[in-house]
């Protein structure tokens, strides 16, 4: 290899190093369309309470950590958490069927999403009710409840109250009168013979066996 050669190869190799290609672009294919949506985050919506909501209900706890409210006037309801259950007995001062206020009361549990609508059945106590109740982790059950039964209440108590007042007065005009729709012993005399129906008239075949 003459010194021409050698200077062709050294300067073939400076060429190709030193050679600055840049890489070709790929043409775009019209064809092919991409398309890239993004979902923004909704908002946060937070609510401030400024004051607890109250409610106002006889209320007590038993030893075993029920629930008795004693609102109603016909029966009393009885939240057991240990059971999930709710129950409503009838008072026993009352001579009224508490019956259709219980079935009220469940029917506006039902709709307010508070029961399991098929658990409705009757207690091992005479006049009694019960209904199984579901539990939410994110809400207080005990607290939920309450509130719904408050609402009820509210209305239900004062309507069964003013009927109970309305049989009473009935009664008390039938049983003392007054002295305008009433008359004393004696005031109208006694007939020989009242009414319809002749005590001495006996009934047809009876007349044969005596």
């Amino acid at each position: 290899m003459n010194m021409t050669n050698e200077q062709e190869i050294i300067e073939a190799i400076r060429m190709f190093i030193g050679r600055d290609d840049k890489p070709t672009e790929p043409e775009e294919d019209p064809d092919i369309k991409v398309k890239v949506s993004v979902n923004p985050i909704p908002p946060s919506i937070k609510l401030k309470i400024k004051e607890p909501i109250r409610v106002y209900l006889q209320i007590r706890r038993s030893l075993e950590g029920d629930y008795m409210i004693f609102d109603h006037p016909l029966f009393d309801v009885v939240i057991q958490p240990k059971t999930n259950k709710i129950i409503t007995f009838s008072k026993r001062t009352v001579s009224t069927d508490p019956y259709p206020s219980q079935d009220k009361f469940y029917d506006y549990l039902m709709r307010k999403g508070m029961i399991k609508g098929d658990s409705v059945q009757g207690g091992n106590v005479y006049g009694s009710l019960e209904a199984t109740y579901p539990i939410n982790d994110e809400v207080d059950t005990i607290e939920a409840l309450l509130l719904v039964i408050y609402y009820f209440m509210k209305d239900e108590v004062a309507d069964v109250k003013s009927a109970l007042m309305y049989a009473d007065e009935v009664e008390d005009h039938y049983t003392q009168p007054d002295g305008e729709d009433s008359t004393e012993l004696g005031e109208v005399p006694h007939e020989d013979k009242k009414g319809s129906i002749d005590p001495g008239y006996k009934p047809y075949g009876l007349i044969y066996r005596l």
